[in-house]
């Protein structure tokens, strides 16, 4: 399955770069007695080798490369992974978009993009490990859901019966077929440009030779017409969005739809979002996060830092709202978007962006933090198509934990920019593929006692677990395995011990 291929590798051997001014000679005996043996050396001037793992030395090839990198004379280590032909879409318009893999093409700086081809190896969308359809909420204006680009990815509900008058599902929604009108209260949604070119971005079909591609390939897409209107008609939006999803978690997946992200391109400029005269919008926010729905942003399309001069939704506090603002194929902030170091999380390509709108058509000439916001949504979706099984099962238990989780992967795998360090909290612009790396790999290449996961076993897990077992709180179910050294469903001192053992003889080794 397409969704689940990441980053192979070849079992029972390594690559190591080795110091130039140290003996091959000198560091055999060594090697040896670690489990590894210099086998042939790939590349002369780097002085680049292959190593060979010991039969039943390690456990895995990953805990061996783990003590490699810590011998004498190793510059760094890796696995010596399996290539393939990389994945890129044969859509007319996607040399256009720079946006997903820049080349130059546009006059910008060649790789200011969200690295899409890399991560498409990982996957392009789909279903979830578990077989669970992947659903994001694009509350907008509205969507030309039968655009030929979109028809195939847009969310419909099979459980309501078309036209019929009658809430069929019994979901307290009548005629619900691909989302809701938010204005009209009714299921009738209607076509909009600025909710059509959202929606290609985030899941315009892939690789059917038809205009654009979007970050998901295949993925569904809930049309919900509701922004640049009152709160009270935002209101109704959000919480069709949040009524689909918790009507999922609570029929097993039979009824309703599993909502993971919504994307929103509205909001109130100049606005103190934290006021008290605002309380409803982190009460969304916070209610649709409880049930794993994370909620991208657009911010202010103007040079204004928010965190002085306020926005809703942006400014708000919510955790689980992701506040966006917009990129050039410069890879710096666009001159007319919002910024600040406490309320805007980080900055994704907003301009001159390629992507659908209606009448089957394409526009690449719209500009602004809405056309940014999607690259985020739609990098929510393509997370949980290449999420790990043990990681799709934590989001089943505990949604609101996994949704926050998900939420650090993105912010904590962005690239640096100096036009958003310092301006933004994470300080950088989207990287797709970081990301979906990220969330491919969660829980699946650890050894136990790594319990903050970074590939090293030392005090700072004995730290964090210490601390668990003081408060009982703060560790993922992935960390709470990892920590649980003897495997006896507790975390005690005990545990900590294991750990504190393993440290001492990694140290000992060396």
């Amino acid at each position: 399955m397409l969704s689940q291929i990441f980053a192979t590798f070849k079992d029972g051997q390594l690559i190591a770069r080795i110091d130039q001014d140290t003996s091959i000679e000198s560091l055999k005996f060594e090697f040896k007695s670690n489990g590894f043996e210099f086998d042939n050396q790939l590349v002369r001037k780097l002085n680049i080798w292959l190593i060979i793992i010991s039969p039943n030395f390690y456990k895995s090839t990953e805990d061996a490369l783990i003590q490699l990198r810590k011998l004498p004379g190793v510059i760094y280590a890796q696995l010596d992974h399996n290539l393939s032909q990389r994945v890129e879409p044969n859509d007319p318009f996607y040399p256009q978009m720079w946006n997903l893999n820049n080349t130059g093409q546009s006059g910008g700086v060649a790789d200011a993009d969200i690295d899409a081809p890399e991560a498409w190896d990982i996957s392009t969308g789909g279903v979830t490990a578990l077989g669970e359809e992947i659903v994001v909420a694009v509350v907008d204006g509205g969507v030309s859901y039968q655009h030929v680009d979109l028809a195939d990815n847009i969310w419909v509900n099979e459980n309501e019966i078309p036209s019929n008058g009658i809430d069929d599902d019994e979901n307290g929604y009548v005629d619900d077929i691909v989302g809701w009108n938010a204005y009209n209260n009714n299921g009738s949604v209607p076509s909009s440009s600025h909710g059509t070119h959202v929606s290609g971005t985030i899941g315009a079909k892939g690789d059917n030779s038809d205009d654009v591609t979007g970050i998901n390939w295949d993925v569904k897409i809930m049309c919900v017409a509701g922004s640049t209107s009152q709160t009270s008609v935002a209101s109704i939006a959000y919480g069709y969005v949040l009524d689909q999803k918790t009507l999922w978690i609570e029929s097993g997946g039979e009824f309703g739809a599993n909502v993971v992200a919504t994307n929103s391109s509205f909001g109130i400029d100049f606005a103190d979002c934290n006021s008290g005269s605002y309380p409803v919008w982190n009460d969304l926010y916070n209610a649709m996060g409880e049930v794993g729905i994370l909620s991208a942003a657009a911010t202010i399309n103007s040079n204004q830092n928010v965190d002085n001069i306020g926005d809703v939704p942006t400014g708000c506090s919510s955790d689980y709202m992701i506040a966006v603002t917009n990129t050039t194929d410069d890879d710096v902030k666009y001159s007319g978007a919002g910024y600040g170091l406490e309320t805007i999380d980080l900055g994704a390509p907003g301009t001159h962006i390629c992507s659908t709108i209606p009448g089957n058509n394409v526009s690449c000439s719209y500009t602004g933090t809405s056309m940014a916001t999607p690259h985020v949504a739609g990098t929510v979706g393509l997370m949980h198509a290449a999420a790990t099984l043990t990681w799709a099962e934590g989001y089943v238990e505990s949604p609101a934990i996994k949704a926050l989780e998900l939420k650090s992967m993105i912010l904590d795998n962005v690239d640096i920019l100096p036009t958003l360090d310092g301006v933004t909290v994470s300080g950088g612009r989207l990287n797709l593929y970081n990301a979906v790396y990220a969330i491919a790999n969660a829980g699946s290449n650890f050894q136990s006692g790594d319990v903050n996961m970074d590939s090293l076993i030392n005090i700072l897990d004995v730290v964090n677990i210490a601390n668990y077992i003081v408060t009982g709180e703060g560790f993922t179910q992935e960390e709470i395995e990892l920590a649980d050294m003897d495997g006896n469903g507790e975390i005690n001192v005990v545990d900590i011990v294991s750990v504190i053992n393993i440290i001492l003889n990694i140290n000992g080794n060396n």
